[in-house]
């Protein structure tokens, strides 16, 4: 139904520090500069750590969303199954969002953090909605009233569903720009699509 798309980290292009020195070339009489760039491990470096605890946080919400789906393709489930599958996701989602909110802003740099959390609060703001639709979807014969409210949440969802896209698209631009600013460099994957 919808895809949740987030930047995981490839690679490294920073220097951890350089020494530098001045050399006499004996050959041409000029003044060079040697630079020695050290690599840095992955573990070592704080800012991808930053993004990869972002990253974890939010997975652990969009993972939890795969109970949901699955109860919805269960047709043994019922709809108090699949109440109580949105309630965990909600109640998931909304303790990422304070873990999120706990995690200091980088260098002053509120962006990444800041886009995780609205992108959270679009998707349990699609299950609080899809929460509402649920009692009309068990409902063989709806009346005239409540199949005006079913298709007024349908379209709500809708909407949501499309906000959801767009700032999931906006957090990996967000990211993208992110990792730019602070000097590495991320591998696009899916941490986790609906069916």
């Amino acid at each position: 139904m919808k895809k949740i798309q987030l930047l995981s980290i490839l690679g490294i292009v920073l220097f951890a520090g350089c020494l530098a020195w001045c050399t006499k070339n004996a050959t041409d009489n000029q003044n060079s500069w040697d630079i020695i760039i050290e690599d840095i491990e992955i573990e070592d470096n704080p800012v991808i750590e930053y993004n990869d605890n972002l990253v974890n946080f939010a997975y652990s919400c969009i993972s939890s969303e795969d109970n949901i789906w699955n109860r919805f393709d269960d047709e043994e489930a019922s709809i108090e199954s699949i109440q109580e599958a949105i309630d965990d996701t909600i109640s998931k989602c909304t303790s990422v969002i304070e873990d999120i909110d706990s995690l200091w802003d980088w260098e002053w740099d509120s962006s990444l953090k800041d886009a995780a959390i609205v992108t959270i609060e679009k998707d349990i703001a699609y299950f609080d909605k899809l929460s509402e639709l649920l009692p009309y979807t068990e409902k063989e014969d709806l009346t005239d009233e409540e199949n005006a409210t079913y298709e007024a949440l349908f379209d709500e969802i809708e909407t949501l569903d499309s906000e959801l896209l767009l700032a999931n698209e906006n957090l990996a631009a967000i990211q993208e720009e992110f990792a730019k600013n602070h000097w590495f460099e991320l591998e696009s994957e899916d941490i986790a699509e609906a069916e």
